[in-house]
């Protein structure tokens, strides 16, 4: 049957994985260590450090650096904002305004994957797949 399934990883749900992985959903962290392969936005590489940089998140080590090393110390495969992203994260209907929520589920969208998200306002988008 095809190869392993995608899944997309929402900001928060990757910060959790780095710092907090009990905040994740057990049904969540099961599919996670199944054969699925792991992705994650690009903005959620720009979000994390503009929380870390904000004083959201708290490391022992720069942003960058922090970053870095969590993107060095998985195997997820990050997937660029290109074109039809941006055109997506415009044209799908959305509850709110949130670029970075938008661009995000524009992603799943287009790669036609589950979104891992706690955020009830992503959840209730009838378009996207969640979990």
């Amino acid at each position: 049957m095809g190869g392993p399934r995608l899944i997309l990883l929402d900001t928060h749900i990757w910060i959790w994985a780095n710092l907090e992985p009990e905040k994740i959903d057990p049904s969540v962290q099961a599919a996670l260590t199944e054969e699925s392969e792991i992705a994650l936005s690009s903005v959620s590489v720009w979000e994390t450090i503009v929380a870390m940089q904000k004083g959201r998140i708290h490391t022992t080590s720069s942003p960058e650096l922090t970053v870095r090393a969590w993107l060095t110390q998985s195997s997820l495969r990050v997937i660029p904002l290109d074109h039809e992203i941006a055109l997506l994260s415009r044209a799908l209907p959305f509850l709110h305004e949130d670029p970075a929520d938008r661009f995000i589920a524009a992603t799943a969208y287009q790669l036609r994957c589950p979104l891992a998200t706690a955020d009830d306002r992503l959840r209730q988008l009838p378009w996207l797949t969640t979990m």
